[in-house]
């Protein structure tokens, strides 16, 4: 017997033209939504976004949008105080800037005046009060939208799926451990996902770790890649210099030192220079505190190290397409299938993981025959003098990770796990 045809309301702070890796997930849902049996209604916010930036400004208008995938609600621009002292007066009075944010982050959760998200929360409820749906949807950071599918789902009775695209007690990318407001955002937590019918997340070391903290089940929807790109872009200019690019942010404890230790060493040796190695770090100028990582090599690695700002994704495609080796630097405080390794998979380009972390990542490099881990200053200084891997992907195994594929899981998930019987 064919499944229910359902009605999903999924509300998201990042969404398209946002230029973002969160974007990108709930995107997938509403494009291939329609094909399992399940309609979507997106609620976000009114962004104007040009793809260079991570967000633009939000429009002071909503808009409705209807098209073959669904229907996409866009919610008028809200600021706080913080946003609006912002507007006028930019990186000026940072200070009383930063005490607004503090209060903000403080009072949030309790009042919506605080709240910069909440146009979300008011068009899901006004949508809601003249239109049936079956499932609720809320896919965070921010994670003041697991408030929202709390309230709506006690409000209306519908069941509510809880998308963690990262850790919330548990990100291990905000320095909360000893941050005020922990205590206080765990309990939090705990109270919403109580009341959740569904939850899932990236990957199965973030999804164990999760169950671990509220007690529930919780289950896996990687965030996976469109398709594989075309190969008539693989050309490169220069067949004598090796191509190194890394792509996106690096949190604080992605270890990109031990690379350029070794780079240094190895000039220093005489054994690579700026004619023949290239390393390209592909948007890490719209994050000062990690362009500040590089200062100390900047001298000595000069015409080796290639920064830029933040690209199109279709740019910044082009480069990956144009390179020998796309590498993934690794954090020893977790294991994760970084959302840009997807990107690099869909590229068929070896990829270099530095270092190892004994983990999902490194089992899903060496499962499939991806590339190659250096785990030691000599592996990658051996790697860089030799440059010999055996790299022969499995693209049928790796098509189990498309987009596609994996909203087809999550389809399949909703239809047997709520609307079963």
């Amino acid at each position: 017997m064919p499944s229910k045809r359902l009605k999903a309301l999924i509300l998201c702070n990042d969404f398209p033209p946002i230029n973002s890796i969160g974007a990108e997930r709930p995107n997938s849902w509403y494009k291939y939504f329609k094909e399992f049996n399940i309609h979507p209604i997106i609620v976000t916010k009114n962004w104007n976004g040009d793809g260079n930036n991570n967000f633009g400004h939000v429009h002071n208008k909503r808009t409705i949008n209807k098209d073959e995938y669904g229907t996409i609600i866009r919610c008028a621009d809200f600021k706080t105080t913080s946003l609006w002292f912002r507007s006028i007066f930019g990186s000026r009075f940072s200070l009383i800037r930063k005490i607004f944010t503090f209060l903000e982050q403080l009072l949030s959760f309790n009042f919506s005046f605080f709240d910069q998200h909440h146009g979300i929360y008011k068009e899901a409820n006004n949508y809601l009060k003249s239109n049936n749906v079956d499932l609720i949807i809320t896919t965070v950071a921010p994670f003041i939208l697991f408030k929202y599918g709390y309230i709506l789902k006690n409000k209306y009775n519908i069941p509510w799926v809880a998308d963690y695209r990262d850790g919330w007690y548990l990100n291990h990318g905000i320095s909360l451990r000893h941050n005020i407001f922990r205590k206080l955002e765990l309990s939090k937590e705990l109270k919403y996902t109580k009341r959740t019918d569904l939850i899932i997340t990236v990957d199965p070391n973030l999804a164990a770790r999760l169950e671990s903290l509220i007690g529930k089940k919780v289950n896996v929807i990687y965030n996976g890649f469109w398709e594989f790109y075309s190969t008539k872009n693989q050309i490169k200019t220069d067949h004598n210099k090796l191509v190194l690019n890394h792509t996106g942010t690096l949190t604080d404890g992605q270890r990109i030192e031990i690379l350029l230790d070794s780079l240094v060493r190895l000039k220093k040796e005489n054994k690579i220079s700026k004619n023949n190695l290239t390393l390209n770090l592909i948007g890490i100028e719209h994050f000062p505190d990690q362009i500040k990582r590089l200062e100390k090599y900047q001298v000595e690695l000069e015409g080796i190290i290639n920064t830029t700002p933040r690209l199109k994704q279709e740019k910044a495609i082009e480069l990956n397409l144009k390179a020998d080796y796309l590498i993934n630097f690794t954090d020893p405080n977790i294991s994760a299938i970084y959302a840009k390794t997807y990107n690099y998979i869909a590229c068929k380009k070896p990829i270099l993981v530095v270092p190892g972390d004994k983990g999902i990542l490194d089992d899903l490099i060496n499962k499939n025959k991806l590339g190659v881990i250096l785990n030691s200053d000599l592996d990658i200084e051996n790697f860089l003098v030799d440059r010999n891997i055996h790299f022969e992907p499995n693209i049928k195994n790796l098509n189990f990770f498309t987009r596609k594929n994996q909203t087809k899981i999550f389809a399949d998930l909703i239809h047997n796990s709520l609307f079963s019987s």
